[in-house]
């Protein structure tokens, strides 16, 4: 069995609307128009590893893609810090019965987040 991963949409930025550090993880929040999803609102959860330069998190997106339709995803992944850009890596199961595999790098001197996404089949 093999893996093939088909680019979803072209590369999108995002915006970062809100951070919020925590004693045991940081929460972001960003929206943007993401190709078939429509605007799209996200929310990730980052846990730190013992030094805080990476970790785990989880994710939850919604997607409007019209007045009558709405896509929604939960993810899962890594982080890692690199200087001061945060690269994450993703598995995101959407509700139509897609999986993708997100790359994304967060710049928060810029409040982006950089998004390449692939279908999973």
């Amino acid at each position: 069995m093999s893996i093939t991963l088909e680019e979803r949409q072209p590369r999108t930025d995002m915006e970062i609307t809100s951070v919020d550090f925590g004693e045991t993880e940081t929460v972001l929040t960003a929206e943007g128009h993401m190709g078939e999803y429509g605007r799209v609102y996200a929310s990730y959860h980052l846990s730190y590893n013992a030094d805080r330069s990476g970790g785990t998190y989880t994710a939850q997106g919604r997607g409007f893609i019209d007045a009558d339709s709405m896509a929604s995803g939960a993810a899962v992944g890594v982080w890692r810090r690199e200087g001061s850009l945060l690269h994450m890596d993703e598995l995101v199961n959407i509700n139509d019965g897609t999986q993708n595999l997100g790359k994304i790098v967060i710049d928060p001197i810029k409040k982006t987040m950089t998004m390449d996404v692939y279908i999973i089949s």
